[in-house]
Order: C-alpha cells, then sequence, then structure tokens
C-alpha cells in the first residue's frame, strides 16, 4: 500500500478573504503561510515528505514546499479545487500512489494521529473515509482508496455530495469526527475562538468548541 497526500493549496494573498474584517491583508497572508506550512509538516509526519503533492497555481507556494523536499504540481486550467485535486490524484496513481489523502490547509489544531485515524477508518472498510467542517455540511479531509473511487464533490454541501457519491457506487463513505479535522478558519468567529482556545490552553474546551 501506498499513501501519498495531496494538498490544494491556493495563492496565500486570496485566502481567507472572510476574515477581511478581523485580519489585513498582510495578516491574512501571514496566516495563510502558517496553515499553509503547519498542514505539510503534519501531514509529512504521517505519509513521508516524498509522498506529499502539494497542487497550486502559486509558484512561490510550490517552491515553498519544494524546499521541504515535496512533491509539487502546477495546476493546470480551468483553476477550481476539484479539477487540482482530480489532476494531482492522477499523477500520485501514476507516481505509484494506492490510497489519496486531501486535507485543507486551515486546520490549525491538526495533528498526526488524526489524519492516522482517518487513514486507518478508511482502509478498515471500503477505502473510503471523510471528516466534515463542524457545520457538518463541508468537507476538510478525505480518503479515496484507490484514487478515482469517487470523483470530488468540493463546494457547497460538499459532505452531501461525497456521500452521495459513495452510495451511488455502493460504497460506505466512513464518517471520522475528531476535532482537529473539524475546526477550520473561516470567519472572524472562527479566528476569535482559535485565538481564545490557544491562550487558554485548554482542550477540554477545545472539544466542546469543534462539535457544538
Amino acid at each position: 500500500m501506498s499513501v501519498w497526500a495531496i494538498i490544494p493549496a491556493r495563492p496565500l494573498e486570496e485566502g481567507k478573504s472572510r476574515l477581511a474584517d478581523a485580519l489585513t491583508p498582510a495578516e491574512r497572508q501571514q496566516l495563510n503561510q502558517v496553515f499553509f506550512q503547519q498542514t505539510l509538516l503534519t501531514v509529512a509526519s504521517v505519509v513521508g515528505r516524498g509522498r506529499v503533492l502539494v497542487v497550486s497555481r502559486s509558484k512561490p507556494l510550490l517552491k515553498a514546499a519544494e524546499g521541504m523536499a515535496l512533491q509539487t504540481l502546477l495546476e493546470n486550467p480551468p483553476h477550481g479545487l476539484n479539477e487540482a485535486l482530480m489532476q494531482a490524484a492522477a499523477v500520485a496513481r501514476r507516481r505509484g500512489a494506492s490510497t489519496v489523502l486531501s486535507v485543507s490547509c486551515d486546520l490549525p489544531f491538526m495533528v498526526a494521529a488524526d489524519l492516522k485515524v482517518l487513514l486507518d477508518t478508511a482502509l478498515e472498510g471500503d477505502g473510503l473515509a471523510i471528516a466534515s467542517d463542524r457545520s457538518g455540511m463541508g468537507t476538510n479531509a478525505l480518503v479515496l482508496s484507490p484514487p478515482g473511487i469517487i470523483p470530488y464533490s468540493y463546494g457547497l454541501g460538499s459532505f452531501a455530495a461525497h456521500q452521495s457519491a459513495a452510495a451511488e457506487r455502493g460504497l460506505v463513505l466512513n464518517v471520522v469526527r475528531r476535532p482537529g479535522l473539524s475546526f477550520d478558519i473561516d470567519t472572524p468567529d472562527d479566528f476569535e475562538q482559535m485565538e481564545e482556545i490557544k491562550r487558554d490552553a485548554n482542550p477540554l474546551r477545545f472539544r466542546s468548541c469543534a462539535f457544538p
């Protein structure tokens, strides 16, 4: 079994636009940089640096990933998350991947154990596992084994869309609920919660915030 991780990354200056009321453009870009690096290090600790594939249309981000000894792929048009993931999954499969993990870059409390549980859950079942956001509507992490077993369906209602795609093929998409995979940062309220949790350093409070 060869597990690869795909990390799609938007240009730093474009990410987290919904935080405009809380952070300056420079602060948002710095936050995106921190999230990006943290995600790469966490994922690489699970699958190995040689099996992390960063796909982006940002050449500076690809250069940064290459500097960490990671695999990179320049995103081709049309530019969209699902298209980028499909492109990267095809490349990973050609390079020997039997399983692909895709992870969002805005999970500040994600740890290696979260990803290991997600991968184990997929491989113990039909080769599929998903982690939603806190609303239960979006997708923060997805495992497909083999690559392409269901199509990527990111966007509004992606959690239900991925579930439907699996059901249409007679497969079970196992759901993994862990705070480190559900707590993403989209709004100023999310950002403030993150800052409060970091200040408090209170794991019990984190768990309550992750699953309202």
